[in-house]
């Protein structure tokens, strides 16, 4: 009986060819039911705004290079437009070229004219180092452009140099960006990439997609699109939400049949003390608590001081002085809880639009007094306050007198507390509604530290206007005034 195939299959694209390497599924859910695919939220939207700005000013280094106008869904008309221009000697550079060979239509970044009738191909980045994808995504642009006869002299990885230090005006983008050479490591490539594509597209022949499993390729490099479709069965306590699994545990897991926690054996090799805990709480349904916790929280110093962060990481520095995704600070929340039972709450959001940095150390200073454990959920804080310690000399000995008194409450949770709900996660997000029920985040605008990054960053643009402005900042201070009462919660809660 003959097996049933397509008549024919899309071309591949740069993309497309490294979500073949992450997952052969993925790469055919990409060419035929892209309608599976999650929404694109906000967080994967401000990394592709960024991309694009980062690439429109790198295109600046390159002074009269020309544009190839079309977009990527008139690939044909701008590999005309392409053709038209490309031997003109007197354009130094083309951005967007478009090309194709062996079905794979590739857009290059910047085609720098070299010597000889040579090219140099720079792939822009808005990242700030070079990532082990970046290279064969470069390969298959070489693979292309050798396949249509154009010679390339270098292959190229421009990317934010994250050493650059903002001193204020028109960035000198000979400084803020790094442009290496990875010529090497991209030929290496080539000899691998026509078995590669052939193994790619051969489930695209099928009618059904291939049929592989979850697994860590989900999320490595990237998170999948299609994440939420292909673990959509998955159980409720899925393996792979052991904590720090490693791929060795993960494979044998697999190999033995083992997809839910609930049926891992007791005595399975590999497991760790933690995870076999976790194992017995779900199998049994039941809460870990060591009274070590209540003991350790019992003896904090009043007033309690529980604080959280909010921070935003420009990818292009906006500050003096800064660097490219330098975190800064903008906003913090404390609860102050008194030996009493008195509960009182201190706040921050910095609403100008020069560098709130040495505001918001002033101003921590004074909530925080000289008395007190400081109570945080995750080291994230103590970081950020060593480095406001770095930014301000004068403020840095009392800054940094900060450190002996914080407490990670995180630490603590996750070394003596674990519950069935927390689903192998320790975030407060999950934590949280699994110890104190009746808080949680729903009900916020903003509800999760991406969206207050993304927030602030547009609180401070010009163009917001003032009633966006107004709302944005009342959400931020509900949302970060939810962290640190979350924190008060689990302490009251986890001292019982």
């Amino acid at each position: 009986m003959s097996v049933a195939r397509r008549e024919q299959i899309p071309p591949l694209s740069k993309s497309r060819f490294n979500y073949g390497l992450q997952c052969h599924k993925r790469l055919y859910l990409e060419c035929f039911n892209r309608e599976l695919a999650d929404p694109v939220d906000e967080q994967q939207q401000a990394l592709f705004d960024t991309g694009h700005e980062v690439g429109e000013l790198a295109r600046k280094l390159y002074t009269s290079g020309l544009l190839i106008k079309e977009d990527h869904l008139h690939h044909a008309d701008a590999m005309i437009s392409t053709n038209a221009v490309l031997s003109d000697a007197t354009l130094p550079a083309l951005f967007e070229a478009a090309f194709l060979h062996d079905d794979i239509r590739i857009r290059a970044d910047i085609l720098a004219r070299a010597d000889d009738g040579c090219f140099d191909l720079i792939e822009f980045k808005s990242g700030a180092q070079i990532k082990d994808e970046n290279i064969p995504d470069a390969g298959v642009q070489l693979f292309v452009l050798n396949g249509c006869g154009i010679q390339v002299r270098r292959t190229c990885i421009g990317h934010l140099n994250k050493e650059y230090i903002y001193p204020g005006g028109e960035y000198d983008l000979g400084q803020l960006f790094c442009i290496e050479d990875v010529t090497d490591q991209v030929l290496q490539w080539q000899p691998e990439i026509p078995m590669l594509l052939d193994e790619m597209r051969r489930p695209l022949w099928n009618p059904e997609p291939p049929d592989i499993k979850a697994g860590r390729q989900c999320s490595r490099p990237n998170k999948c699109s299609f994440h939420g479709h292909c673990h959509a069965d998955e159980p409720e306590h899925p393996a792979g939400k052991l904590p720090m699994a490693s791929e060795k545990l993960l494979q044998s897991l697999a190999e033995a049949g083992i997809a839910d926690i609930r049926d891992i054996p007791d005595g399975f090799a590999g497991l760790n003390a933690t995870q076999k805990r976790v194992r017995d709480c779900v199998i049994n349904d039941c809460l870990y608590l060591e009274s070590e916790l209540a003991h350790h929280l019992q003896q904090l110093e009043y007033p309690i001081h529980f604080l959280d962060f909010e921070t935003f990481s420009p990818a292009l520095p906006i500050y003096v002085g800064t660097r490219p995704y330098q975190v800064i600070a903008f906003q913090w929340s404390n609860h102050i809880l008194e030996k009493s039972g008195e509960l009182r709450h201190e706040q921050f959001l910095y609403d100008g639009t020069d560098d709130p940095r040495e505001s918001l150390a002033k101003s921590l200073l004074k909530t925080l007094g000289s008395r007190g454990s400081i109570v945080v959920y995750s080291s994230f804080e103590a970081t950020r306050i060593r480095e406001l310690a770095a930014a301000f000399p004068g403020m840095s000995a009392d800054l940094l007198s900060l450190h002996d008194r914080v407490v990670d409450l995180l630490q603590l949770v996750r070394k003596h507390c674990y519950h069935p709900a927390f689903h192998g996660s320790f975030s407060i997000k999950t934590v949280l509604p699994a110890l104190v029920p009746d808080l949680d985040y729903s009900d916020l605008e903003i509800n999760d530290g991406i969206l207050a990054s993304l927030a602030y960053a547009e609180m401070r643009r010009p163009e917001t206007t003032p009633g966006r402005r107004e709302s944005l900042k009342q959400g931020l201070l509900a949302y970060c005034k939810r962290d640190t009462e979350a924190e008060v919660r689990l302490f009251q809660t986890l001292c019982r």
